[in-house]
């Protein structure tokens, strides 16, 4: 644990406080004999107690070496304090200060004390204290007397040795966990429900009651399609039977398109989709929506996820049976082609290790839940991938082409690798490609042409076309040529071959039907260590492979003439090795995440030694098991969760419940969320009736090759399209409005929990945007033309009614509609007093708009 940082008054020297601060400590703890007998004790029990070391090696050595080890360990540099917390006698012998650990004494120990920051002049670690589950598996730990291994002294291996960090929890293979009884309990409806009553028992705590079935059916078409149900589909729901309503319409809403619709959004965060390259040159990924469909179209499928994964990093190398399977599975593979890439000023071999580096970085974080770029400089400071692993991954993608040399802007530039589709579709594009390779030529051409047709026409003798054909020998057709041609005869055919030439240049050909899709290079080939990460340092070199600590038997077997991108995608998702394990816990635990609203590991991309412990460890074992169980079927996960109990939860507050756990980790209720920015757009389109709900190709066609409206291209992205969400164009740098101030996720990167925020831009936006006014005119004219007539105070009631069923999906309450009636009556006087024509009109768009506004709408229950 770093030194503490002790907090003491501007005057006093530190030397003096560090002073009286060990003198404090040394009278008050107890004496050597004391601690003689304290490691005796501790010794002794720590040698029979394998229920004690089990929880060691799996709750406190992981927190000792990711917040202790660097100044409290033998390997530190500096031991801070004499302590050491890398064996049994370091802990209880303790420092300077006296005994860390009181074996079964939570309140004697000074460890105890620093970390809980319960002394203003010892607190542990000093720059941000434990959270509270590390605090209380500490305590834990010493009352169950500070065991730890057999042996009393403990051999710590550098962080990133692959052989130690097998112990870490996310490496270990899945769990057999039996199911918990729960004893008389009849609350569970599910496996789920089981795991999680057992962790609220055991802490004290009782779930709270079940959601309104009003808040549920809402809750349930958000996160299953990203869509409000409208009141005749709640109203439906209410009138059906409770005993398995909620079954019939998550199976009705995982076989809707909109499903897809929805999902494919998670995915694409991982997957730092985007219709532009970004960074220094941000030109546009013209075919990058075809991959985008790909993944939509794959999850309405239900696509095992092992397939899924496996056509996302080698589909350009599977077998096929048609063209159209082999460019569905080419197309999947433009997963390592989309991420952003340094274009200009970097030279090739930098930018094939930059391009390596990012594709390493985000199968690691999305697949593994681990940080593997840390590992491009040194071994890694903190988890078991030391950089021989890194760079035998980096052989595989280096050995992989994602970039070819391609016509843009008036030159050729290296660029996106793009691929023709269909059965002609390499020649295709290889024309396209060639036109505007060989169009400075043709443009050169022209010139040549038209010069040699108005020397021509002053020319009428055959020794004066001869004397042209030697000035201009490129310039003359061949059809003007030869013996015995008259003048007429060789202007006809120099013009035809200038209008020729002036058609190609008008008129280019299309572009053709292509995606972006990598392949292997033609001398697949092992990389080199690279000293302190830079390109051109070479080391020593690496056979291409995997990593060592996700390893069981032996390493993956890859031939001289593959990149191993295949081999690397079935490691990924062998269910009966350690890294197909992780994938599965990564994965399950991403769904809960989404389904939830918070992970069972809280850091979803982390599943590393500085990410979070999972809440719940054998539950999501259980989930992990499941998912592979089903097949990989993610559809199938998303039904177990959603039909659990525990999903049908209601959000309300209990004080008691939340004295004992504040953040809800435990899962007492169900988390309240906002609305993600898509949701939020597509639910007020969809109330004002004006969302197309079909799929879309491409919303960049009308785009430059500049993405951004930068220079001389004035062009920017649209953002009216009346489709989805998930069909807006996403260009780096220049993401749509609402996009940018409700929490889109950073498409340069791999995102797995977006950030949540409440700031002022969110109100103003809501307050003042074009389309949160129009989006509310249009319901206004929805009302006017729909209820047009009645008296007038029926009138109003009945279009209050119409407002609430289709905006809240709920009826209004009577002191509602007598706050909304007064509301329009002055609202609608206010402005004819001010001449403003269409008052009434007016009136209703700004009802509307304060109800969009709410948070009833804005957010889930």
């Amino acid at each position: 644990m770093p030194a503490s940082i002790i907090k003491t008054p501007a005057r006093l020297p530190l030397p003096t406080i560090v002073s009286l601060t060990f003198v404090f400590w040394v009278f008050v703890l107890p004496s050597a004999d004391r601690h003689a007998q304290l490691l005796g004790r501790a010794l002794d029990d720590g040698k029979g107690d394998q229920e004690g070391t089990i929880y060691y090696e799996k709750h406190i050595r992981p927190l000792f070496a990711q917040h202790c080890y660097e100044c409290h360990s033998k390997r530190a540099k500096e031991q801070q304090g004499k302590l050491l917390l890398d064996s049994q006698a370091g802990w209880v012998e303790g420092g300077e200060s006296g005994s860390s650990v009181v074996p079964g004494d939570v309140e004697a120990s000074l460890l105890i004390r620093a970390v809980r920051y319960a002394d203003e002049q010892l607190q542990m670690p000093p720059v941000k204290p434990l959270s509270a589950d590390d605090i209380a598996h500490l305590e834990h730990w010493v009352r169950m007397g500070a065991p730890g291994p057999s042996s009393s002294s403990i051999e710590i291996a550098h962080p990133s040795d692959p052989k130690a960090g097998k112990s870490h929890w996310a490496f270990r293979p899945l769990g057999a966990h039996s199911l918990p009884t729960n004893g008389t309990n009849d609350w569970p409806v599910s496996s789920i429900d089981r795991f999680i009553l057992q962790s609220l028992e055991t802490k004290g705590l009782k779930p709270v009651s079940d959601a309104e079935p009003r808040d549920l059916v809402r809750r349930i078409y958000f996160q299953l399609t990203g869509l409000p149900p409208t009141l005749q589909e709640v109203e439906a729901y209410l009138a059906e039977n409770p005993s398995n309503r909620a079954e019939r319409l998550v199976d009705c809403l995982l076989d809707s398109p909109a499903f897809g619709q929805r999902w494919g959004r998670h995915w694409l965060d991982l997957a730092r989709y985007a219709d532009s390259n970004g960074l220094d040159e941000n030109f546009l990924f013209r075919e990058a929506w075809r991959y985008r469909n790909w993944v939509i179209d794959s999850i309405n499928q239900d696509m095992p996820f092992d397939r899924f994964v496996i056509q996302q990093i080698a589909g350009d190398l599977l077998p096929y049976e048609s063209i159209e399977e082999r460019d569905r599975q080419r197309i999947a593979a433009g997963f390592l082609v989309i991420g952003p890439k340094v274009l200009l000023g970097n030279k090739e071999k930098n930018q094939r290790m930059e391009v390596a580096d990012e594709q390493i970085d985000t199968l690691g974080r999305t697949f593994l839940g681990q940080t593997l770029g840390c590992a491009r400089c040194h071994d890694h400071k903190f988890d078991p991938i030391p950089t021989a692993d890194y760079y035998a991954l980096a052989g595989v993608f280096t050995s992989t082409k994602v970039m070819e040399m391609r016509y843009m802007l008036g030159e050729q530039r290296v660029m996106e690798r793009l691929v023709g589709l269909g059965n002609d579709g390499n020649e295709v594009d290889e024309a396209y490609e060639s036109y505007w390779r060989e169009q400075p030529k043709l443009r050169e051409k022209k010139k040549k042409v038209e010069s040699a047709l108005k020397e021509l026409k002053k020319e009428e003798s055959a020794e004066g076309f001869e004397r042209l054909l030697k000035e201009h020998p490129d310039g003359i057709a061949d059809e003007a040529k030869g013996e015995g041609k008259t003048q007429e005869e060789r202007l006809h055919a120099q013009q035809a071959y200038l209008d020729s030439l002036t058609k190609q240049l008008e008129k280019p050909p299309k572009i053709p039907p292509r995606a972006m899709i990598p392949s292997d290079v033609e001398l697949p080939a092992d990389e080199s260590i690279r000293l302190a990460g830079e390109f051109d340092r070479l080391g020593e070199k690496v056979p291409r492979g995997c990593l060592t600590v996700l390893i069981d038997d032996e390493p993956i077997s890859i031939s001289n003439d593959q990149s191993g991108r295949l081999a690397i995608a079935r490691w990924l998702v062998d269910p009966h090795g350690r890294a197909g394990q992780l994938t599965a816990r990564v994965q399950a635990n991403r769904v809960w995440h989404h389904l939830m609203g918070i992970g069972l590991v809280r850091t979803v991309d982390n599943f590393g030694r500085t990410g979070e412990l999972p809440s719940h460890p054998e539950l999501l074992d259980h989930l992990a098991q499941e998912l592979i169980h089903s097949g990989w079927s993610i559809k199938s996960l998303i039904r177990q969760i959603v039909l659990s109990r525990t999903f049908g939860l209601s959000s309300q507050f209990d004080s008691s419940n939340e004295a004992i756990d504040p953040e809800n980790r435990l899962l007492w209720r169900a988390h309240r969320r906002r609305l993600d920015p898509e949701s939020f757009r597509d639910a007020m389109l969809a109330s004002a009736g004006q969302l197309d709900l079909k799929s879309m190709d491409s919303t960049v066609g009308y785009l430059g090759d500049q993405a951004t409206a930068v220079g001389e291209n004035k062009v920017r992205r649209r953002t009216d399209f009346p489709c989805r969400s998930i069909y807006l164009p996403v260009i780096r740098n220049d993401l749509p409005e609402i996009f940018n101030v409700f929490d889109f996720a950073d498409p340069h990167a791999t995102t797995g929990a977006r950030p949540r925020t409440i700031v002022p831009t969110q109100s103003l936006f809501i307050l003042n945007n074009e389309m949160m006014t129009s989006v509310a005119e249009a319901m206004a004219r929805r009302i006017l033309l729909e209820l047009p007539s009645e008296n007038r105070d029926r009138k109003v009631d009945s279009r209050i009614e119409w407002m609430f069923e289709r905006i809240l999906n709920v009826h209004p309450t009577k002191q509602e509609t007598d706050s909304i009636r007064l509301f329009l009556q002055k609202s609608e006087e206010q402005l004819v007093s001010q001449g403003v024509a269409d008052a009434e009109l007016r009136s209703i768009a700004l009802a509307c708009h304060a109800l969009f506004a709410s948070s009833r709408f804005q957010f889930l229950e």
